[in-house]
């Protein structure tokens, strides 16, 4: 459990840092999804679980969130967390949530990086972090996916995280 949750506390450490530019953190501690969100594909065999992101992470989120919204003067109006296992892998989860996939889906930001995979060759642990992004007139939203599977176990978890944020906020002056 200990490799799962440094995987995806820094695999979300770097989502955060990534989409922090863009504005959209704010002082939002997230809330648990109850189903996954239209706009976003579902691959086969996942099953929904009532799972919290573990408190390192939801730590390191929060604090993300607040500092970067601060700096922004822009806050998250959603952020929202929701959680799978599949018997499937991690490389799997990549192999579904492709760039093409993803834009089909509405998530056209074109600087995302789509998926990637995060795997220590010495043992059969396995990880892929995906960020997606896409904006309307008034908004923008970031998806972010952390899948991990521990050396052996039969089954991954995969975190789901939606962050929106509103685009109207302005910057405080002196930054």
């Amino acid at each position: 459990m200990k490799t799962k949750t440094i995987t995806i506390s820094i695999a979300l450490a770097f989502a955060l840092l990534v989409t922090s530019g863009c504005g959209l953190f704010g002082e939002s501690g997230g809330t648990q999804a109850g189903a996954m969100w239209a706009d976003v594909p579902v691959m086969e065999g996942m099953t929904k679980e009532n799972l919290d992101l573990p408190l390192p992470v939801r730590l390191v989120v929060q604090a993300l969130v607040r500092a970067s919204g601060a700096s922004e003067g822009v806050r998250i109006d959603n952020f929202e967390v929701v959680a799978f296992t599949s018997a499937k892998t991690p490389d799997d989860l990549k192999a579904f949530y492709t760039n093409e996939r993803m834009r089909a889906a509405g998530w056209d930001i074109a600087d995302q990086p789509g998926c990637s995979s995060v795997s220590d060759t010495s043992s059969a642990g396995a990880a892929t972090f995906c960020l997606f992004g896409k904006q309307n007139p008034t908004n923008k939203s970031f998806l972010v996916l952390a899948a991990t599977r521990n050396e052996g176990e039969t089954t991954m978890t995969v975190f789901f995280l939606r962050f929106e944020g509103d685009l109207t906020a302005t910057p405080p002056t002196g930054s």
